[in-house]
């Protein structure tokens, strides 16, 4: 049973007729973006694969944007569709959807905590129902970064105080420095905190420099009428010091360093506390909506247009590619629109190729986006996906599902305190990996699933009568696709030898949802 749901070449080929490649130069009337992409592939020297046919891409643009797999109803609606604009259609009513604003909501809420674990569940999710609500809203990404960086005061742990408070506590200057660098601007600036960056991008004088606008800052958090608030004050007096070499860690006796950071327009204006100023120069400077741009387009591909997508280089003077320079420009016009920036991407011309090609140039098609990669699943996405494969959640109810992401929750901060680096770097808290997945999926939630007498598998066995259509029933609940005959064959195989009997059924099941194909976004 090993080879089920495998993502082969020949599987995919016989799920019908695929899109032609697009020509190598792009045609006149092309889209501005689609032509940038031509002209990004031809500076790669790589050919585009074919476009991924329908159930492959509403799968992937369903995980990207809803954070789970789609529904056997969505698949069936969506592949007898034949309207030419239903994948326009689609993404727009993905884009619509409360699954939306929950699961980028935590995309975001992940970008802004890592590295730190400070009350992380409670602070992650004030956070999270924050993000939320300011995504549902339409808030553009400008104006939730100046809140972010700019609140103030005893507010509720629902809202956006959760970045400031949970990296700058007690005082932690050079933290909340290295991330406010690394999430808004797309620098890597933390190794400079002890010495001049090796490459020659930053000093130790200008990371003092950018961390001295939150000199007069501090964070944390605090029981206000027996309730937990953040607390986030900025005192009317305060310099930071650089540190000297006869320091003790966390000690700054050296010489005063005033705000200011190279490319950014921050000086303070009349009336203006140092965090407004920073906040008011990271949003204008072009590299916010670079780094925004790159961070979508990563989230969305496996890895950004500069990698890694939180590492532009050098605060001036560093070439990006053109394309990211394009979407970085469409997406200012269009008032730092995330909605916008993530429809752009996922209609594009990359996003939309399939995942299979020749083994010969595979690597470099990845690299310059012609082909897509096989990415593995988050492990939130990956569970809202079993409660959806399995139907665990109608059966259960929401309830259930919000108990089984809490308990998700805890295994995410056990591995972060785990895994991140010593510095709060860019380490993501859950992975996806295999073994991780294996830790997530083969026990009582995975066995509950398959198992359930009122679950997704039960109700093929009741409503469906002939052995192959309750495969095909099952290939389009966990793969979201029609089973291709080859699959279909060794699945019917496996469950003559067994008579058919419902373990065969639930094995066969548990099988599928252990395979590449289950695990992972293709």
């Amino acid at each position: 049973m090993g080879s089920l749901g495998a993502c082969s070449g020949s599987e995919r080929d016989a799920e019908g007729p695929v899109t032609p490649t697009l020509p190598a130069a792009p045609a006149p009337d092309l889209d501005p973006l689609d032509a940038e992409i031509a002209a990004h592939w031809r500076a790669a020297g790589v050919e585009p694969v074919a476009v991924a046919d329908d159930a492959a891409f509403l799968r992937r643009v369903t995980l990207d944007l809803a954070g789970r797999i789609p529904t056997a109803d969505e698949v069936d609606r969506f592949l007898a569709d034949g309207s030419p604009a239903k994948r326009a259609a689609l993404v727009d009513a993905l884009l619509g959807s409360d699954a939306f604003t929950e699961h980028w909501a935590d995309v975001l809420a992940d970008t802004l905590l890592t590295g730190s674990t400070l009350d992380r569940p409670r602070l992650r999710a004030g956070l999270h129902a924050w993000l939320a609500g300011a995504l549902a809203a339409g808030t553009g990404w400008d104006e939730m970064t100046t809140q972010l960086l700019t609140v103030e005061g005893d507010v509720e742990l629902e809202g956006p105080a959760g970045f400031v408070v949970a990296h700058g506590r007690g005082g932690q200057i050079e933290a909340l420095t290295g991330q406010t660098a690394r999430v808004f601007l797309g620098l890597q600036v933390q190794c400079a905190q002890c010495h001049d960056d090796p490459d020659g991008r930053f000093t130790q004088r200008e990371f003092y420099g950018l961390a001295a606008y939150y000199a007069q800052t501090r964070g944390g958090l605090r029981e206000v009428d027996g309730e937990r608030k953040a607390r986030v004050l900025d005192r009317r007096r305060g310099q930071l010091r650089m540190p000297t070499a006869q320091d003790a860690p966390g000690e700054r006796s050296g010489e005063v360093v005033l705000p200011g950071f190279p490319g950014l327009d921050a000086a303070p204006h009349a009336g203006e506390s140092r965090r407004q100023a920073l906040a008011r120069g990271v949003i204008t400077s072009p590299l916010f909506a670079k780094a925004a741009v790159n961070h979508a387009w990563a989230q969305l591909h496996g890895r950004g247009l500069v990698e890694p997508w939180d590492d532009l280089g050098a605060p001036q003077g560093t070439e990006h590619p053109p394309l990211l320079d394009a979407l970085a420009e469409e997406f200012v016009a269009h008032d730092h629109d995330l909605r916008q920036l993530l429809r752009r991407i996922v209609l594009s011309s990359a996003y939309q190729r399939g995942s299979s090609g020749a083994p010969e140039g595979a690597a470099a098609r990845e690299q310059a986006f012609a082909q897509a990669a096989v990415r593995p699943l988050p492990a939130a996405p990956l569970v809202r996906s079993l409660l959806v494969a399995t139907g665990l959640e109608d059966v259960r109810g929401r309830v259930f599902a919000r108990d089984v992401e809490r308990r998700l929750r805890q295994v995410e901060q056990e591995f972060a305190q785990a895994f991140d680096d010593d510095e709060g770097a860019a380490t993501d808290a859950f992975t996806g990996n295999v073994p991780q997945a294996l830790l997530l999926l083969d026990g009582e939630l995975t066995n509950q699933g398959v198992a359930a007498p009122r679950g997704a598998l039960a109700h093929v066995l009741r409503s469906v009568t002939r052995p192959e259509d309750r495969v095909d029933a099952l290939w389009r609940r966990v793969y979201g696709r029609p089973a291709p005959p080859p699959a279909s064959a060794e699945a019917l195989a496996f469950l003559d030898a067994r008579e058919h009997d419902d373990a065969a059924y639930q094995d066969l099941m548990h099988a599928m949802l252990m395979t590449s194909e289950f695990l992972t976004n293709h």
